[in-house]
C-alpha cells in the first residue's frame, strides 16, 4: 500500500505564509488521515522524512506543524528536531489513556513550550473534559470549516486563542472563515505538495532492525522494560495484553517492568516483534497478517508439545511466514537484512527440518480449519489424522490449539 507525506501552507490574514503543515495521507486521498495507521507510526515516518530532507528546507524557513497525539508527547524522538521550528498540533489519542499519562503529557508539553515549541490543539479535544487542559495550554486552535459556527469557537477567541481554520475549499468558505479565524489552510488557498511517496516495507525493516539490536543488547528485563516505557502506545498494549483472558493474572498488572517479568525474556522479545509488525502490517494486508498470526500461535503451541526448545523459533517462523507476500519482498533477503536469528532462516530454507515441519503443520491447520469444522465428524479429517500421527499431538488438542490461535489473532488485530 502506498502512502504520501505532503505539506500544505498556512496563511495569515494578509495572505502571507506563516507555517507549513506536514502530514501523512494514503495515496489517492489527500483530504483525510488514514485512520488505520497508528499515530505513532505516522509520527515516526514523518520525523524520519523531516530529518532526511531537513526541516528548514521542508518549512522554507517557516515553522512546521505536525499532528501529534497527546500520548505521543512522551515519545523521545520528538526531541530530535529543532523546537524553534515546530508547531505541535495535538489530536486525541487512538487508544484510551488514563490520568497518569495525561499528567505526564501535560508536563512534557510544558517542557516543549519552554524550549520554544508552539502548540495548537485540535478542536476535537474539547469533546472530552480530561483533554481540555491541553486546549488551555495551547496558543492555537485548529478547526475544520464545518465546526466554525459552534458557539465554543467564540468562547475560545474570548480567551485569547488564535483560530486556524482548515479544509477551506471555496471562496465562499474562505470569506466566512476570514471573519472568525486568524490563520487559514485549504485547497482553495493552495493545494498540498507531495514531499514523498513511500511503501511501508522500508520503515518496518528499519523498526525491526532497531528492535533486534535493542533486544540483543539488553542485559536484563529491566532494560527492555525501560525501552518499552518510552512508547506509550506499546506500553498500553503490553499491559492490555498481559491482563487479558490469555494470561488471567491473579492481580492486575499495572506497570511495564512487572509485565515484562511476567512474560520473561523470551516471550517479551516475541511480543515486541508482534506489536511492531502489527502496527505496520495490519495496515498493509490485514487478511494475510491474520493468517501469519494464527500460524505463529499454532507453531509455538505445537513446538511446546514436540520440541519445547524450538517454541520461540517456531513462533517467529509463523510470524514471518507470509512477509514476502504482504510486503512484496524476498523473504530470505528481508530476514537477513533485519539480522534475524540464523535458525529462522534455516527453517525457511529447509536446512532445519523440524522447524520447517512445524510451520507446514501450522499452515495446514490454519488453511484447512474452516473445512475441518464443517465436516460432520471433524475428527475424521485426513489433515488431523496425519498431523496427529507425525507429531503425537491428539486431534482434540490440535482443534483446540487452532481455535485458540484464531481467537488470539483476532485479539491482536483489535489491540
Amino acid at each position: 500500500m502506498s502512502f504520501l507525506i505532503a505539506k500544505q501552507p498556512i496563511f495569515d490574514k494578509k495572505g502571507s505564509i506563516v507555517a507549513y503543515e506536514v502530514y501523512l495521507r494514503k495515496k489517492g486521498n489527500l483530504l483525510e488521515y488514514p485512520k488505520e495507521v497508528p499515530y505513532n507510526i505516522a509520527a515516526y515516518i514523518i520525523l524520519e522524512i523531516l530529518m532526511e530532507h531537513g526541516i528548514n528546507k521542508v518549512g522554507e524557513g517557516k515553522r512546521v506543524m505536525l499532528n501529534v497525539s497527546i500520548d505521543s508527547l512522551l515519545n523521545k524522538s520528538l526531541e530530535n528536531l529543532p523546537p524553534e521550528k515546530l508547531i505541535f498540533e495535538l489530536v486525541p489519542p487512538q487508544i484510551q489513556i488514563g490520568t497518569v499519562v495525561i499528567s505526564q503529557a501535560l508536563k512534557s508539553m510544558g517542557r516543549f513550550k519552554e524550549l520554544g515549541v508552539l502548540f495548537a490543539s485540535s478542536y476535537d479535544l474539547h469533546l472530552k473534559e480530561s483533554y481540555r487542559s491541553f486546549i488551555e495550554e495551547s496558543l492555537l486552535i485548529t478547526v475544520d470549516f464545518s465546526h466554525l459556527v459552534d458557539p465554543q469557537i467564540a468562547q475560545l477567541k474570548a480567551k485569547g486563542k488564535k483560530i486556524v481554520v482548515t479544509k477551506l475549499e471555496s471562496k465562499e468558505q474562505y470569506d466566512k472563515a476570514y471573519e472568525v479565524g486568524d490563520f487559514f489552510e485549504g485547497n482553495y488557498l493552495e493545494a498540498p505538495y507531495v514531499l514523498k511517496e513511500f511503501e511501508i516495507a522500508p520503515y518496518l525493516k528499519d523498526t525491526l532492525l532497531k528492535l533486534i539490536a535493542m533486544i540483543h543488547g539488553a542485559q536484563s528485563i529491566k532494560e527492555i522494560a525501560r525501552f518499552i516505557s518510552y512508547d506509550v502506545g506499546l506500553t498500553a498494549k503490553l499491559l492490555r495484553f498481559v491482563n487479558s483472558v490469555y494470561f488471567s493474572p491473579i492481580q492486575e498488572v499495572k506497570n511495564v517492568e512487572q509485565a515484562c517479568a511476567m512474560l520473561g525474556m523470551k516471550n517479551i522479545r516475541n511480543f515486541i516483534f508482534l506489536l511492531a509488525m502489527n502496527d505496520y502490517i495490519s495496515v498493509e494486508n490485514p487478511h494475510l497478517w491474520k493468517k501469519s498470526l494464527v500460524r505463529a500461535f499454532l507453531a509455538s503451541d505445537m513446538a511446546r508439545y514436540v520440541v519445547p526448545d524450538l517454541e520461540s523459533a517456531a513462533y517467529l517462523m509463523g510470524l514471518f511466514s507470509l512477509i514476502d507476500e504482504i510486503l512484496d519482498v524476498d523473504k530470505i533477503t528481508f530476514l537477513k537484512e533485519i539480522n534475524i536469528d540464523k535458525v529462522i532462516i534455516d527453517g525457511f530454507t529447509g536446512k532445519h527440518k523440524k522447524l520447517r515441519e512445524l510451520l507446514d503443520f501450522a499452515s495446514q491447520l490454519e488453511e484447512k480449519y474452516e473445512g475441518i469444522q464443517s465436516l460432520e465428524d471433524p475428527y475424521s479429517s485426513p489433515v488431523l489424522n496425519n498431523i496427529e500421527k507425525l507429531t503425537g499431538i491428539s486431534k482434540l488438542d490440535l482443534i483446540r490449539m487452532t481455535r485458540d490461535a484464531q481467537e488470539k489473532a483476532e485479539h491482536v488485530l483489535n489491540m
